[in-house]
Formats: C-alpha cells, structure tokens, sequence
C-alpha cells in the first residue's frame, strides 16, 4: 500500500468515526431530553398521588351521606 493509499484509508476512517461521534452525540442528547421528561412526568404523578391520597383520607373521614349514627349501645 502506497503511502497515498494509506492517507486516504486514513482520512476515510477518521471521517466514519467522526460521523460516528455526531451520531453518538445526538442520541445521548435526545436520551437525555427523554429522561428529563420522564423526571418531569416523575414529579407530576408523585404530586398527584400525594393529592389524591389527601383527598381519600379526607373523604374516608367524612361520615357517609345519610348514615345515621349507632344506636348508643354500640
């Protein structure tokens, strides 16, 4: 292989390896957008759990609607 040969195996390498390293970069970019959504969706159903466990408990303590209360032997 010719010195100019060599060259050009060389520059043809380093230009897939460059394409490569774009392609790499541009998916840990978008993982990484996609795990900061998914930390952001995260953070939304954990405050809503936390309402909506509130909101049971509130409810759980409310009387019933048209209960009456026990007779006063209980």
């Amino acid at each position: 292989m010719s010195e100019k040969e060599a060259l050009r195996e060389l520059a043809l390498q380093l230009v897939d390896m460059q394409t490569q390293l774009a392609f790499q970069e541009e998916t840990i970019s978008q993982l990484n957008e996609a795990l900061a959504q998914q930390q952001r969706d995260i953070e939304t159903l954990q405050t809503e759990s936390r309402v909506l466990r509130q909101q049971y408990r509130e409810i759980q303590q409310q009387p019933a609607v048209g209960a009456e209360p026990p007779p006063p032997h209980y």
